[in-house]
């Protein structure tokens, strides 16, 4: 008999779980899932958070524009950072605010508040930045109006000259000044600094601005033409076809010294005004008030037991050199023999054919006349080939020199043992090179530049006697000798003292000047 009972089957059974489990997986996924109703409602819910954190940073920054407290809006965040109504500020690399609140953040530009507690002027809401002082291009220019192109070549301009430092300068809605007078005259090398003050609606603003100069160059290599070179003491002319030596002092009373090509050198010597290039009395040497009168010059006694007197009249060329450029050169060492130091023997007999040298560690040129020191003076400057003038030293230019040094070394004219006497005890290099000690007293030649200088000057007193142009009266003696010498005291023979001597002799040599052209 055929069942009729009707039922379910299994396999509906499990079409229909499988139905169900479907179904309730998208449900759940619809409340759970990453688009679910549950993930969408809590991101609702912190963007609502976030809106009205950044909403309340928004109104605490509003209120930066209603209150006169605060210049900038920086100033403020932190004064509400400390407060508590914002956790803090920073400021960024671009110049921006980050307001931090929680968790959250909000990043604004730094804001100036015009309104100055009037509301007058400046822009209203506070959304005006703060002004930018604008600073145009530096320049350095050689006109003192500030025009012309720029300098750009470093150590193209002499020391002597003086430059200008030139730059505009603006800020919008106001005026600038600078603590400094633009264009700003400068005469040496290094870093100048200007503070520029803007002003907006009665407010400053301040930027420095600095500006490097190294157009100047310094008279260590040759000139090509007359230099004038400024030092913290004064100024020196570098002649044409000189510079100044390495081993120069950096101060005219330190004694700048110059040297030509080949190594021959000279100091400068300043004169403020003609009237301080003159023949002064030194030593046991008396200047009368009496004149002479074809020499126009005072008479100076060699003593006041002798009766002959020395004088010469003031050399027009060197008063014309020494006017206009302020000043004269002195050989830094007494006249040396090239061929003699060389052959590294002292000079022997009375040739005056030998090559003249200014240098340290030569034959001293002795066994000369006047008429030959003049003659070899004069003519170093053509065989040197030099623009300026070279001269055998005056009564003038000697007595100046003494009184250069003495600004130094006050006994320096009169008593000094400063030099190679008999009574002066030196260590020295001969001319053979060797390092000898000379015992006290004797008598001993010694080559140039081998005693204590003074002003960078050497010899001035003892070594040789010097001839000069300076004349004298006395009929056994006619020419003046000057500076001392290796045979005598330095008691007796100091650098300004005045002899007489008309004849060669083994301890008379000779000192160069330079007058500039």
């Amino acid at each position: 008999m055929l069942n009729n009972k009707k039922g379910i089957t299994l396999i509906a059974l499990v079409v229909t779980v499988v139905v169900l489990i479907i179904l309730a997986g998208v449900s759940i996924n619809a409340v759970l899932g990453d688009n679910g109703i549950i993930k969408k409602a809590n991101q609702a819910a912190s963007v609502t958070k976030e809106a009205e954190v950044k909403e309340a940073i928004n109104r605490t920054i509003l209120e930066f524009y209603l209150t006169n407290d605060y210049e900038t809006l920086e100033d403020f965040l932190k004064a509400k950072a400390e407060d508590g109504s914002i956790d803090c500020v920073t400021k960024n690399a671009d110049g921006t605010l980050t307001v931090k609140k929680g968790e959250y953040s909000v990043t604004v530009e730094n804001k100036t508040n015009f309104s100055g507690g009037s509301g007058s002027g400046g822009s209203t809401g506070g959304e005006t930045q703060t002004p930018e002082i604008t600073i145009g291009e530096a320049k350095v220019v050689a006109n003192s109006d500030g025009t012309g192109s720029a300098i750009t070549d470093a150590a193209s301009v002499y020391l002597g000259n003086t430059l200008y430092i030139t730059f505009s300068h603006s800020i919008t809605g106001g005026t600038t000044v600078v603590d400094k007078t633009i264009p700003y005259a400068v005469t040496k090398n290094g870093t100048y600094t200007f503070t520029v003050t803007g002003t907006v609606n009665g407010k400053s603003y301040t930027k420095n601005v600095s500006v490097t100069v190294n157009q100047f160059k310094t008279a260590k290599d040759y000139v090509a033409a007359n230099v004038e070179v400024t030092y913290p003491d004064g100024k020196v002319w570098i002649p044409e076809g000189f510079k100044v030596a390495d081993d120069s002092a950096s101060t005219v009373q330190g004694g700048v010294v110059i040297e030509d090509k080949d190594g021959n050198q000279f100091v400068w010597v300043p004169v403020a005004t003609i009237a301080d290039y003159k023949r002064t009395a030194y030593s046991t040497n008396i200047e009368t008030e009496e004149t002479d009168t074809t020499t126009n010059s005072v008479k100076i006694k060699h003593n006041s037991d002798d009766d002959y007197y020395f004088t010469e009249a003031l050399p027009e060329d060197e008063k014309t050199s020494v006017d206009t450029y302020k000043g004269f050169y002195i050989g830094r060492y007494e006249a040396g023999d090239k061929e003699s130091t060389e052959a590294k023997t002292l000079r022997s007999s009375a040739d005056a054919t030998k090559t003249v040298t200014i240098k340290a560690n030569q034959a001293p040129y002795n066994l000369v006349t006047r008429a030959q020191a003049i003659s070899l003076a004069e003519g170093f400057a053509t065989k040197q080939v030099y623009k300026a003038k070279t001269k055998l030293v005056s009564s003038y230019a000697w007595d100046t020199t003494i009184a250069f040094i003495q600004k130094v070394n006050s006994d320096y004219g009169s008593s000094t043992p400063q030099g190679n006497y008999a009574d002066t005890k030196i260590t020295y290099v001969d001319i053979t090179g060797t390092s000898q000690t000379k015992a006290k007293p004797s008598a001993v030649l010694v080559p140039t530049g081998q005693t204590t200088p003074v002003c960078n000057i050497y010899d001035m007193g003892g070594n040789v006697w010097e001839w000069t142009t300076e004349l004298c009266s006395d009929i056994n003696g006619v020419y003046s000798n000057r500076g001392g010498t290796y045979q005598g005291f330095y008691a007796e023979h100091p650098a300004g003292l005045r002899d007489r001597y008309s004849d060669i002799s083994g301890d008379l040599g000779f000192r160069i000047a330079l007058f500039i052209d």
